[in-house]
């Protein structure tokens, strides 16, 4: 089965161009363009892409705001953002609103091939770019946070949190870490105890928005 994909940007000339790149992969199907985020929520309910291909700037509605409400009404529905200029910021607030995944234009051909696929199967990714600063600045932001449950969370479960931030799997959190994957898998159960929650994304999304809930991309 082809995965299915709408191009949203407000540049005719990068929409062209996206279209050529995806189309010469046989695995790829466009199945719509938006030059706007409303127009975008409209073909994502009726076109149904398995990704959605989304710049983060555009006029009266962005990518974020458009990522948000596509998330919130079709969660099955993966978002690949991407920008000119990746801010620390940007970059979180897509994160919260729901994106799975984070690349600037001037990514190569091959890169974003493969990140379409990666969003397409579940994963999430961040352009290798952006993926240090952003882990940088969750784990400043949990270590000066003040609430009770953070105080609780040990050293390593921080930096386990920010991780998750990032959508690291089990796996990947170890092999960055340096630990088994069953340490790993420990130390997440012990942050979502500890934080009352029950699911990885609800961690992520509350680190995130301790302090970069409401960033926008410049």
């Amino acid at each position: 089965m082809k995965t299915r994909i709408v191009l949203v940007d407000d540049h005719e000339v990068v929409r062209v161009g996206l279209r050529a790149l995806l189309e010469s992969e046989e695995d790829f199907l466009v199945v719509g363009e938006a030059a706007d985020g409303t127009l975008a929520v409209s073909m994502a309910a009726t076109l149904q892409p398995h990704v959605v291909v989304m710049d983060v700037r555009m006029g009266e509605k962005d990518g974020i705001e458009t990522c948000r409400e596509i998330k919130e009404r079709f969660p099955a529905i993966a978002v690949l953002m991407l920008t000119s200029f990746a801010s620390d910021d940007g970059v979180l607030a897509a994160l919260v609103a729901g994106a799975s995944g984070f690349l600037v234009k001037n990514t190569g051909r091959s890169e974003i091939v493969k990140a379409i696929r990666a969003v397409a199967m579940g994963h999430s990714l961040l352009d290798p770019t952006v993926t240090k600063r952003v882990i940088e600045r969750v784990v400043a932001s949990v270590s000066d946070s003040t609430p009770a449950e953070l105080a609780e969370l040990s050293a390593r479960e921080r930096e386990v949190l920010a991780r998750l931030a990032q959508g690291d799997s089990n796996r990947q959190i170890a092999n960055h870490l340096v630990i088994s994957e069953a340490t790993a898998r420990h130390h997440v159960s012990s942050v979502l105890a500890k934080l009352g929650l029950s699911r990885r994304s609800e961690a992520a999304a509350l680190a995130v928005r301790l302090r970069f809930g409401s960033g926008e991309i410049e």
